[in-house]
């Protein structure tokens, strides 16, 4: 395994925290996400973000730089969480950075996705992919992981795209306001980021494509990391609102087997440390 770069891990460090920083100014400033709908009792964008953030700080971040250490030790199951991570960090800092409403925390979602992406190109090229079958073995549990990554993209198409559609047949184009706008966003990034990655890594696997298991692994993590955001972000709104939390069953249920699955496929093979190349 190729030694994890300098430059990769101080970018990786500074993508965690600016990540970081804005999750724990949102959770303690309210200013940081202005009410789209001041008539509103509660501002619902603000408790989605607070929610988001929480899980953002309890369990993508640590997850994150507990996985860049190993993999700076030479754990290749290091290096796999750590480019799940990643990928979390890149979908969040998007997501907030092009979102309105313009914030004090807007230079640190920049940051934030910013040195993201390129730490996680140079991570992703230190992956001998040709070695994974190996590293594995023959214990991968390949059906059901390919199952929930394809179903798990083509149910969050459907639910985007019927909506889409139907705006679209009706010919209500325009300029998105208030919290329609942050649903824009979220539509174009799961659309264009989390759908083709779910179906590359439920495919590959099926096709016992070597590939499949550097991108299996990352959807796993990416969605152990999204399915926490997703709920927390929930249950914060519907407290926030009065309302049932019972609403953020089904997004825990999917977190949960999301999580069952990642630990499967982690402990499925030999992916513990290994020596360091030159």
């Amino acid at each position: 395994m190729k030694p994890v770069p300098r430059s990769a891990v101080v970018l990786s460090l500074v993508a965690f925290a600016a990540a970081g920083a804005a999750s724990l100014i949102t959770l303690l400033w309210p200013g940081s996400f202005p009410d789209p709908s001041p008539a509103s009792v509660e501002n619902t964008v603000l408790a989605e973000a607070r929610g988001w953030s929480a899980a953002t700080l309890a369990v993508a971040l640590p997850l994150a730089l507990a996985a860049l250490r190993e993999a700076c030790r030479g754990s290749l199951r290091g290096q796999l969480v750590w480019l799940g991570g990643l990928v979390y960090f890149v979908y969040t800092g998007l997501e907030f950075a092009v979102s309105p409403p313009f914030t004090a925390l807007y230079l640190l979602y920049i940051a934030a996705f910013a040195c993201a992406i390129p730490a996680l190109v140079i991570g992703a090229s230190l992956v001998d992919v040709a070695a994974l079958p190996a590293a594995f073995g023959d214990r991968v549990p390949r059906l059901p992981v390919a199952f929930f990554c394809i179903l798990f993209a083509s149910l969050l198409a459907v639910a985007w795209l019927v909506g889409i559609g139907r705006e679209s047949l009706a010919g209500a184009f325009g300029w998105p306001i208030g919290e329609a706008a942050v649903e824009h966003v979220v539509h174009a990034l799961d659309l264009g980021l989390q759908v083709p990655l779910g179906i590359a890594a439920g495919v590959t696997l099926l096709q016992r494509s070597p590939a499949g298991l550097l991108l299996a692994p990352i959807m796993l993590v990416n969605v152990v990391c999204m399915g926490a955001a997703l709920t927390a972000m929930v249950l914060w709104s519907s407290a926030d609102a009065g309302s049932s939390a019972w609403i953020a069953a089904p997004f825990a249920l999917v977190w949960a087997f999301g999580v069952g699955l990642a630990v499967a496929f982690f402990r499925a093979g030999q992916v513990h440390h290994t020596p360091v190349a030159a």
